[in-house]
């Protein structure tokens, strides 16, 4: 089998990325990029824009760039990022807007939930085709476990919430 070479854009959805890439996506991803992120909170633009750069070794983001990023962006791959240097540590998004789930909510929890374990089974088997995992796979298999793990959350939070039946003894 030839090796896969993905561009950096196919990395940044498959795989859990180091934090300085995960930063500068998200930074490029945002409306604006890293200029209007900048004028958000008063920083000098060409700064942030040199530190965000993955290839400039003489910038580097303080972690006031990191809290800004994060904050203006809201994007899942930093935190995908920094939660990958700690084993065993997963995130999800907690939904705030009701303290109540209905029926249809956690029915739709459970078919994330569903559609998370297909993604990786699917994604598993096509890996082992060559008797080999590669680099690459298992960086993807390991980003979909955590999506996986967030949507197990989802579903135990709403769970939970389902009409308000929690019952603490």
């Amino acid at each position: 089998m030839s090796k896969i070479w993905l561009s950096s854009q196919e990395r940044a959805e498959r795989e859990i990325l180091p934090l300085n890439l995960a930063l500068y996506h998200a930074a490029r991803d945002y409306p604006g990029g890293g200029k209007a992120i900048a004028a958000v909170y008063g920083l000098p633009a060409t700064t942030l824009q040199h530190r965000l750069n993955p290839n400039a070794d003489t910038h580097r983001l303080t972690i006031d760039d990191l809290e800004h990023v994060l904050e203006a962006t809201r994007d899942p791959r930093i935190l995908d990022s920094l939660l990958s240097l700690v084993p065993g540590a997963h995130w999800f998004e907690y939904q705030e807007s009701t303290n109540e789930c209905s029926e249809q909510q956690l029915m739709e929890s459970v078919a994330v939930l569903s559609t998370q374990v297909g993604n990786l089974l699917t994604r598993i088997s096509e890996h082992r085709r060559d008797g080999t995992y590669h680099d690459h796979e298992v960086a993807e298999l390991e980003k979909l476990r955590c999506q996986l793990i967030g949507a197990v959350q989802g579903v135990l939070v709403c769970a939970q919430r389902f009409d308000g039946e929690v019952r603490h003894g």
